[in-house]
């Protein structure tokens, strides 16, 4: 079978899907490091200063567009293999067996997956696409000879919005929901689930990136919104 043909089965959808939601586990955990520096209380020089470097490394840049295609792949791919199942499965089950033939967080994982996909627009519209493509306010700080831009004021003036803020809670609880279910999701798709580790894959799925890493993005709009 050609590789292409694999890919185009169940099992080669799954993998790929396994294999971004990976890719993109370990782009979230280096995303809230450089967010954080917005807490900084040095007036934005930490903060924008990763943001000048990321956005104008050509290395990081490169990545960052991989990032970008490697999330529409993800999620179509991830809505074909639903509508796949459910277009094999065209009646429903007489009795819902719920959670005894999968979990409650697997069965939304299309609703969860489509609210972060929104969020994912919205957040890039608000910071990335002004960032690289409107004309932003330039700020000088000792030791750094040139102007940089001030992301760390756009992002201070964008969460005195409540809704906003209401709103990247919800995209955090969805990315809390996705990942809960996602990241063992994936573990078990590549065959790499065993009794001595699913211990540590449970913990790390769940308390790691289905809790600690969304709260994390969810208190820096909060706290700048209180701040203020």
């Amino acid at each position: 079978m050609k590789w292409s043909q694999f890919f185009n089965t169940s099992i080669g959808k799954k993998l790929l899907v396994g294999a971004t939601g990976l890719f993109l586990c370990s782009f979230v955990i280096v995303h809230l490091a450089g967010n954080f520096q917005l807490l900084y209380n040095d007036e934005g020089k930490a903060f924008n200063a990763y943001a000048q470097f990321m956005g104008h490394n050509s290395l990081i840049q490169f990545i960052a567009w991989g990032l970008k295609v490697v999330i529409i792949l993800h999620a179509l791919i991830a809505l074909k293999l639903t509508f796949s199942n459910r277009a094999a499965r065209p009646v429903k089950y007489a009795i819902n067996p719920g959670n005894q033939t999968s979990s409650w967080f697997s069965r939304q994982m299309a609703i969860m997956g489509s609210i972060l996909l929104i969020f994912i627009v919205i957040h890039l519209a608000n910071f990335w696409g002004k960032f690289h493509y409107a004309e932003m306010p330039t700020r000088t700080y000792a030791g750094i000879e040139e102007p940089l831009k001030d992301l760390y004021a756009l992002s201070y003036e964008t969460f005195q919005n409540v809704w906003l803020v209401i709103l990247y809670v919800i995209g955090m609880i969805g990315l809390s929901f996705h990942l809960i279910h996602g990241f063992k999701s994936a573990f078990q798709t590549f065959g790499l689930n065993h009794k001595k580790y699913n211990g540590l894959i449970n913990f790390v799925g769940v308390w790691i990136f289905g809790i600690l890493i969304p709260i994390g993005f969810a208190l820096i709009p909060i706290v700048i919104y209180l701040k203020k």
